[in-house]
């Protein structure tokens, strides 16, 4: 999915209806020139909110060129019951 295809497809949503992500913890490994980091959040409606209505982790795989770390991929799972983030995961 391109980032236009995000924004038509999640766009309105996210307008309608509020989102905010607050990090809970982050897990870095890196070999040479790439990186993978899991990234765990909390969602929120309103930078107000106490109470965030999901969880889950980003997989952000990173490249750097010699001058600066290139974003190549991200994905996420959302938490579930039967599947909570693993405490290594949240600081």
């Amino acid at each position: 999915m391109t980032t236009q295809e995000y924004i038509a497809t999640s766009g309105k949503w996210l307008l309608e209806n509020g989102f905010f992500e607050k990090e809970i913890g982050r897990k870095t490994d890196q070999f040479g020139n790439i990186a993978q980091v899991f990234s765990s959040y909390e969602s929120f409606r309103s930078a107000k909110d106490t109470k965030p209505f999901m969880r889950g982790i980003n997989s952000i795989q990173l490249l750097y060129d010699g001058s600066r770390w290139w974003i190549l991929n991200v994905f996420w799972q959302g938490e579930t019951p039967e599947q909570p983030i693993p405490e290594k995961y949240i600081d």
